[in-house]
């Protein structure tokens, strides 16, 4: 700047300084972000203050909730219930359970009021009856004989779980029974074959000297099996039953088991043990 003034005065010059310039600067890169991805400067959320004293909190949904779907709009108060939920549809569900139990439940049980059938199948033979056969004539005119009349009852009862081979009764003396025990499906079988055949022949030789109104007598039994290798069949168990034992032994099928064990004495072949 030039100042004028009077003559003879000098001129004062005033510089104005400009300011130097400044280079250009690069652009400002961002700052890294710290681990977390949470910026510089912004504060994690803070977490929700207990609930004050007295103040009742907000319930919270359990667990699994789901909202309704938006279409579908909340039930307005009185609204009644399904008919399910109602008297009427409750007794119509206790009826209807009712009815199925009464018709499901007789299918499972079988009814219980019917007695229990014996133990006996089809591998060992249904018996027959007990009772001795009445007396009749056989083929050659004359009637049978106490020994015909007892082998043919212990046949009967025998079934097919063996074949009587010879009886003998004689008079004082005792009674002698041969059988052929009737060969099974397995060895196991087969030896209950020889148990139900000492069971039934007892049974019957108790009931027939019962029916008599003697004395029970002694009983021998002799059950014969063709075994492996063997031409002709073998006697494979032999039993001694006292008196006393024939008149007061349990022979009932279901305990066919203890046959062997029963009688007073026994030599059993070891096929047939066990």
């Amino acid at each position: 700047m030039v100042r004028a003034g009077p003559v003879g005065m000098r001129r004062e010059t005033q510089v104005v300084e400009q300011p130097p310039q400044q280079p250009p600067q690069p652009p400002q890169q961002p700052e890294p972000q710290p681990w977390g991805g949470r910026p510089w400067g912004q504060q994690a959320p803070r977490p929700q203050p207990p609930p004050q004293w007295g103040k009742r909190p907000a319930p919270r949904q359990p667990w699994g909730y789901r909202p309704p779907p938006a279409d579908k709009q909340p039930q307005p108060p009185g609204t009644p219930p399904p008919w399910w939920r109602q008297p009427v549809g409750l007794l119509l569900i206790g009826a209807v359970v009712v009815i199925v139990l009464a018709l499901v439940v007789p299918m499972f049980t079988g009814g219980g009021s019917n007695p229990a059938p014996t133990v006996t199948t089809g591998a060992f033979g249904t018996p027959g009856t007990t009772a001795p056969p009445a007396a009749t004539t056989t083929t050659s005119g004359r009637p049978p004989t106490t020994e015909e009349q007892l082998g043919q009852a212990v046949q009967d009862e025998l079934g097919t779980a063996g074949k009587v081979v010879s009886v003998t009764a004689p008079t004082g003396g005792p009674v002698t029974v041969t059988w052929e025990i009737t060969q099974a499906g397995s060895p196991g079988l087969t030896r209950n074959n020889a148990r139900f055949g000492v069971m039934r022949i007892m049974r019957v030789v108790q009931q027939t000297s019962a029916a008599a109104g003697g004395g029970a007598p002694a009983v021998r039994l002799l059950g014969r099996y063709r075994l492996a290798g063997s031409a002709s069949p073998l006697t494979v168990v032999h039993l001694r039953f006292d008196p006393s034992t024939v008149e007061r032994g349990d022979f009932d099928d279901r305990r066919y088991l203890e046959a062997f064990e029963l009688a007073d004495a026994a030599v059993i072949h070891p096929t047939f043990r066990g």
